[in-house]
C-alpha cells in the first residue's frame, strides 16, 4: 500500500493513516477505503485502461466527474449523491500510474442494500433523488459529451457475433447459441423502439443510469452512488430501472407524485429496458472472449450472462 499512500499524498494531498480493500463494483479494478491522519475518510477507485471493456469508463470521467462535483453542491442534492474529490493537478478528478487510473470521492459510511434488498421507504427515497435531479437546471458550464450516444453500437457488435458460424463450441457457445433467434429479434425490436419512439423524444435531462440497489447506500439518509452512467437523456433512461427493484411501481409511483407535470412514457420503459439488458449481454460476451478472465470470474461472467439472457426472453416475449 506503500505506492498508494505516496499517489495520495502527491496527486490528492492526503496524508494517509490507513488504506483497506472493499468492494469496487463491475466496471473496477480495485477498490479502497482510506482513512487520512485527520480523520477523513475517502473511497478510491482503480480502473485497469487497457481492459477492452474498462476504457469506455475511463475516458468519461473528465465527463461525468465536473458535473457529479456541481451536483453535489446542490441544497437539493447535498449529502443525497457521492461528491468527487478533485486532484491537486489543475483540478482533475484522475490519478494515472501506468495503466491504473484512480478517482476520489467522500466515503460514504452505511450498508448497501442489494438489488433485491430495497426496501419500500428505500425505494420511495430513491424516487425523490430521481425526481430532484431530473428537475435540474442548466449547469454552469460546457458538458460536451454528456448526451446518450443513441447509436447503439453493442447492438451490431452482439449481432456479428451471433452470425458467425466458425465460432468455438465452448461453454460460452453452448450457452448462447439456443437462444440466438431470440437475441437477434430482441435486437431488431431495441432498433425499431429507438427509432419510432426514442428518436421523437426531446426533453432531455440529467439521469445516473444505472440507478439500482447496489448503487445505493443507506446511511442516516440513502445516497446514491456509482455515477459513471451519467448523462443526459430522456427520464425514462433512470426510470427503467423499477424492472430490478423489488418495489418497482412504488418507484415509478412515487417519482410521478414528485413530478406531477410529468407522464412517464411505458414505451420509453420498455426501450431502455430492453437496451440495458442487450448491453449487458454483449459486455459479458466481450469481456468473456477478451479478457481472459481467470477460472471464478468466467464462471461468474457465464452466469451473470445467463441471467441477463432469460431477463431478455421475459422482456421480449411479455412485451414489457
Amino acid at each position: 500500500m506503500d505506492d498508494l499512500s505516496l499517489l495520495l499524498k502527491l496527486e490528492y494531498g492526503i496524508a494517509v493513516k490507513s488504506i483497506l480493500p472493499v468492494e469496487g463494483g463491475f466496471s473496477t479494478k480495485a477498490a479502497y477505503h482510506v482513512t487520512g491522519v485527520n480523520g477523513a475518510e475517502y473511497f478510491l477507485k482503480l480502473y485497469d485502461k487497457s481492459q477492452p471493456t474498462t476504457r469506455f469508463w475511463v475516458d468519461r470521467i473528465d465527463t461525468y466527474m465536473p458535473v457529479l462535483n456541481w451536483l453535489s453542491a446542490r441544497p437539493s442534492l447535498h449529502g443525497r449523491i457521492l461528491t468527487p474529490v478533485s486532484s491537486l493537478q489543475d483540478n482533475a478528478y484522475r490519478a494515472e500510474a501506468g495503466n491504473d487510473v484512480y478517482v476520489l470521492f467522500i466515503f460514504v459510511r452505511g450498508r448497501m442494500p442489494g438489488i433485491g434488498g430495497m426496501t419500500y421507504e428505500q425505494t420511495k427515497e430513491l424516487a425523490e433523488i430521481l425526481a430532484v435531479l431530473h428537475e435540474v437546471d442548466k449547469i454552469p458550464f460546457e458538458t460536451p459529451g454528456l448526451e446518450e450516444d443513441i447509436s447503439l453500437p453493442f447492438c451490431e457488435q452482439l449481432e456479428q457475433y451471433l452470425s458467425k458460424t466458425n465460432r468455438q463450441h465452448d461453454a460460452l457457445y453452448n450457452l448462447v447459441h439456443p437462444h440466438t433467434e431470440m437475441l437477434l429479434a430482441a435486437i431488431r425490436e431495441t432498433l425499431r423502439l429507438r427509432d419510432t419512439v426514442r428518436t421523437g423524444y426531446s426533453p432531455l435531462v440529467l439521469c445516473h443510469g444505472d440507478a439500482h440497489g447496489n448503487n445505493v447506500i443507506q446511511g442516516e439518509r440513502l445516497v446514491l452512488v456509482d455515477w459513471e452512467t451519467l448523462h443526459r437523456a430522456p427520464t425514462e433512461a433512470d426510470l427503467f430501472i423499477h424492472a430490478w427493484h423489488p418495489h418497482g411501481e412504488t418507484l415509478l409511483e412515487t417519482y410521478s407524485a414528485a413530478r406531477r407535470g410529468y407522464r412517464i412514457n411505458r414505451e420509453l420503459l420498455r426501450f431502455y429496458t430492453l437496451r440495458r439488458r442487450i448491453e449487458d449481454v454483449w459486455v459479458d460476451i466481450q469481456r468473456l472472449i477478451e479478457e481472459n478472465p481467470d477460472d471464478a470470474e468466467r464462471v461468474d461472467l457465464l452466469d451473470w450472462l445467463s441471467i441477463g439472457i432469460e431477463e431478455i426472453r421475459k422482456i421480449y416475449s411479455t412485451g414489457g
